[in-house]
């Protein structure tokens, strides 16, 4: 089958779930199931199947039949298929190069700065509408929205009315983390400070836990002042 047009490949990718469903994919760098992608996206299966398969048929995604040694249904599995080196796009080594430049203190300090004012930029394009209501309490549902289209893959669980626990579980930064993780981490903290700060209402970051769990799930603790 002769590779897909580049427009083909970016139409696919245009949809947010699909680009959710590929990057998840990518990064999860292992063939994954249809259950498991649910419950990562939180998702109904039934509504990624259809998206997986115009994924495939871009040629981004490919399945394969795994039948395991127990009697039962055969387990399609997904994998990502990378078509971005084919276009000479390589942004983790552009990555590479621009962090070889933050090697000091002060360059550090600046460049959490500078994520903390990008945090407050994207919570800013996704506020509520002028004269909308809006919740009494934090607004988590923008505040979500703001984190999973950073590609962080957030997941919150309240404490109090006031407090909120968020779970983090990717991190746009994991290439560069193996060999960068203490400017990656300042980075990280930066744009969620400036995400919680631009909430309506405002929150403060009270704690943070870089890679509590499995290396990569990052934990942090949230409260209104």
């Amino acid at each position: 089958m002769p590779d897909p047009a580049p427009i083909e490949i970016h139409k696919a990718l245009a949809d947010d779930t699909r680009y959710r469903l590929y990057r998840t994919l990518r990064l999860s760098g292992r063939p994954v199931s249809v259950r498991e992608l649910s419950t990562r996206l939180s998702l109904h299966p039934n509504t990624l199947r259809p998206h997986l398969r115009r994924l495939e048929e871009a040629g981004l995604v490919a399945s394969d039949v795994h039948r395991g040694a127990s009697v039962g249904r055969p387990q399609v599995l997904y994998t990502a298929v990378d078509r971005e080196g084919r276009e000479g796009r390589d942004y983790r080594l552009l990555g590479e190069i621009l962090v070889g430049l933050l090697t000091g203190a002060r360059q550090r300090e600046r460049a959490e700065q500078v994520a903390r004012e990008w945090g407050a930029y994207l919570i800013g394009k996704s506020v509520p509408r002028p004269g909308a209501r809006v919740p009494a309490g934090p607004n988590l549902a923008v505040l979500q929205e703001a984190l999973a289209e950073a590609g962080f893959d957030p997941r919150f669980r309240r404490r109090s009315a006031k407090t909120v626990e968020i779970s983090l579980r990717d991190c746009p930064f994991r290439e560069l983390l193996d060999e960068h993780q203490e400017l990656v981490c300042a980075v990280h903290r930066g744009l969620l400070e400036g995400m919680l700060g631009a909430s309506r209402p405002p929150l403060e970051l009270t704690a943070f836990e870089p890679l509590a769990e499995r290396s990569t799930v990052c934990r942090l603790v949230a409260q209104r002042p």
